[in-house]
């Protein structure tokens, strides 16, 4: 449940903390006051997108912050997962003119994303339009996943992944087909371009192992004198092996200082480095024993090819290569284009079965909900005053080429029929506001109830209802407040005479600035704001004793 909101420069809304309580809360007061205020507050704590235009005039942050308790299992088991404490839930959303807005859920930072996956199993809030969402086939399949979110999703998430990759297959299946001729026309520059980069057997890192190459024999005199002159030096202190018997020298007395056994084995190492050096630099000489002033030449026209081939392709010897083997199988492809046409479209054909597949499982269980949705709804609806009412929820037949939404093959009608002997019509051809009113009211309680959620808010989900009717919808909010706690703002006093709880929603100015305060009623202003509400600013006996009348329970 919530147990505290507390908001600070939200538009009208300077600082404002308010306790609520389990069971019932009617929300009251005059349009404009503020009452939006505090749906748009819950829904930044429910992952509502921050905009910086509810900030308060001359303030630089907004801040909103909810304290949650009684938590369901469900909802633990998500703060769990996320490692977060599971005794409490603490939301906190700061909204900055700088763009630094700030999210948190029980002192650590989570994303957007991870605060509606939460809030889907905290509760739920309808807002006024919520209704446009009944009379909107495109969304009515979307109330039908509501209800069993967690069943839906991994259904919904495969076929959204099998029409991502169905998409991909068709996409690369239609270019093919389009480059067909495109093709046909350069297979012969392709070839070209093949049969150069093959005679060329480039070889990796070649362009540098030329250079040096290169490099050494243009400066092989110097290199041979300085070489050998270098060798006659170590090749005559080799030989000699005054190294080797210093460090045998050191080594009859190594027991007497630790500096004669280090230098030993050192002078040893080193002699055996020079052994190794001597041999090695020996061997750099040979390569000019076989290379000849003509091979100098055929070593820089290679060189001079390579960075021609280089100039002319824009690429690097390592891209040179990659390229030949891009080419090679673009050669192979444009030779049997039929043959690779016919891959691509058995593979868009076999994407598409999986696709298919998905969707029907999709289908299946939307189906099996929907038939349980359909008595729960009736048996709602008939506490309601719709005692006749029958309801069903058609999916549109499958055609032989499937129809692909974004969110499945199903395209469905809610039908009812309000009154006996009437066939049934689509919901929006039928039912007038109030009518569609206590349908969102019916969907709400079955959603409720269904995901054992914590907390239910209800932004004027009686308008448009009246007389007998409205007493019904009072009753069936009240009764839903047994199971978990309702916030109902309403401008219907047979509604908010049932709440356990009532504040009244005002706005003065103070300042020279307009701010909203929420007083909690006693009993007898209570009595005022009922009597207001049934019968406007000027309220007389019969309006007080009406709304005495109300409050006795």
């Amino acid at each position: 449940m919530l147990k505290r909101l507390k908001i600070e420069n939200l538009a009208i809304i300077e600082d404002l903390e308010i306790g609520f309580q389990q069971g019932m809360t009617a929300l009251t007061g005059q349009t404009g006051a503020g009452k939006s205020l505090l749906i748009d507050s819950l829904k930044l704590l429910f992952g509502a997108r921050a905009d910086q235009d509810l900030i308060r005039f001359g303030k630089e942050e907004a801040i909103v912050e909810g304290f949650f308790t009684n938590l369901n299992d469900r909802l633990k088991i998500e703060l769990e997962r996320l490692g977060l404490n599971s005794d409490e839930l603490i939301i906190k959303r700061q909204i900055n003119r700088a763009n630094k807005n700030l999210l948190s859920v029980n002192q650590k930072s989570i994303t957007l994303q991870e605060l509606r996956r939460l809030t889907y199993f905290l509760g739920d809030i309808h807002e006024q339009h919520d209704i446009t969402k009944l009379l909107d086939p495109k969304l009515q399949l979307s109330l039908i996943d509501q209800i069993a979110y967690e069943d839906i999703e991994p259904l919904y998430n495969t076929f959204v992944i099998q029409k991502d990759k169905y998409n991909q297959s068709k996409h690369k299946y239609e270019l093919a087909l389009k480059d067909k001729q495109k093709k046909e026309t350069e297979l012969e520059s392709l070839k070209d371009q093949f049969d150069e980069l093959t005679k060329m057997k480039l070889i990796e890192n070649e362009e540098e192992t030329l250079t040096i190459q290169i490099e050494k024999l243009s400066h092989q005199e110097k290199i041979l004198s300085n070489v050998n002159k270098a060798f006659e030096v170590l090749d005559e202190l080799y030989q000699k092996g005054d190294l080797y018997e210093a460090g045998d020298a050191l080594g009859e007395i190594k027991h007497y200082d630790p500096l004669y056994l280090e230098g030993s084995n050192r002078l040893k190492e080193i002699y055996y480095e020079l052994e190794g050096f001597r041999s090695d630099l020996k061997k750099s000489l040979n390569m000019f024993d076989y290379f000849s002033d003509s091979e100098l030449n055929s070593l820089e026209e290679r060189l001079h090819e390579i960075k021609t081939l280089e100039k002319k392709y824009g690429k690097t010897v390592s891209e040179l290569i990659e390229y030949k083997a891009e080419l090679e199988e673009k050669i192979l492809i444009s030779e049997d284009y039929e043959g690779y046409l016919k891959k691509l479209k058995t593979e868009s054909t076999e994407a598409h079965k999986t696709l298919i597949k998905a969707g029907m499982a999709l289908r299946k269980e939307r189906m099996k909900l929907s038939k349980a949705l359909e008595q729960e709804l009736i048996n709602e609806l008939n506490q309601l005053d719709l005692d006749k009412v029958r309801f069903e929820i058609t999916f549109e037949p499958l055609k032989e080429d499937v129809e692909l939404y974004d969110d499945g093959i199903d395209f469905v009608t809610f039908n009812i029929g309000l009154n006996e002997g009437e066939p049934l019509k689509p919901l929006y051809k039928t039912a007038s506001g109030g009518e569609l009113s206590r349908f969102m009211l019916a969907l709400k309680i079955v959603f409720a109830k269904t995901l054992g959620l914590n907390l239910v808010v209800f932004d004027e989900i009686d308008m448009g209802i009246s007389g007998k009717a409205a007493s019904k919808v009072a009753l069936r909010i009240k009764a839903l407040s047994n199971l978990l706690q309702v916030l109902s703002i309403t401008h219907l006093p047979q509604v908010a005479s049932k709440a356990d709880h009532h504040y009244h929603i005002k706005k003065e100015v103070k300042d020279h600035r307009t701010q909203t305060h929420l007083e909690p009623l006693s009993y007898d202003r209570r009595v005022e704001v009922l009597a207001e509400m049934l019968s406007g600013e000027r309220i007389d006996l019969y309006a007080i004793e009406h709304a005495k009348a109300l409050l006795v329970k």
